[in-house]
């Protein structure tokens, strides 16, 4: 009876250790996505919560169009903590109208409720 009783004590302290494990590392996954490389510039993100790929613009004066490569119409959330304004397009070279701007200092974890998820392919600095 005593075995018994030690063996289902010393597996039950394994199955903790085991989830403890899994969440010291999904918390360290957390830590890395919302500590972002984007820190001056302008950065779009491929999935919601800045999770997936990342794009970084480095715009160095205002009224500059940059074409989305590697996130065209998959971009998800956005950084932005510059000091100007980023108005997003949905065709390439800024062209036509836009469709979103992201004010200085600002951040969005879900492009969904501006109507602009997977939807940008060019974005354009302009003063605030």
């Amino acid at each position: 009876m005593k075995r018994t009783t030690v063996r289902r004590v010393g597996a039950v302290a394994l199955a903790l250790s085991s989830l403890m494990g899994v969440g010291a590392t999904a918390a360290q996954a957390d830590a890395q996505r919302l500590a972002s490389s984007c820190l001056s510039s302008f950065c779009l993100y491929e999935h919601d919560d800045y999770a997936g790929a990342e794009q970084e613009f480095l715009f160095t004066s205002n009224n500059t169009c940059a074409n989305v490569t590697s996130l065209n119409n998959k971009a998800s959330s956005m950084r932005n903590p510059s000091a100007g304004r980023i108005q997003f397009y949905d065709s390439a070279n800024c062209s036509g109208s836009y469709g979103y701007a992201a004010a200085p200092g600002s951040s969005d974890s879900d492009l969904t409720n501006n109507g602009f998820d997977n939807r940008t392919s060019s974005v354009k600095r302009v003063s605030p």
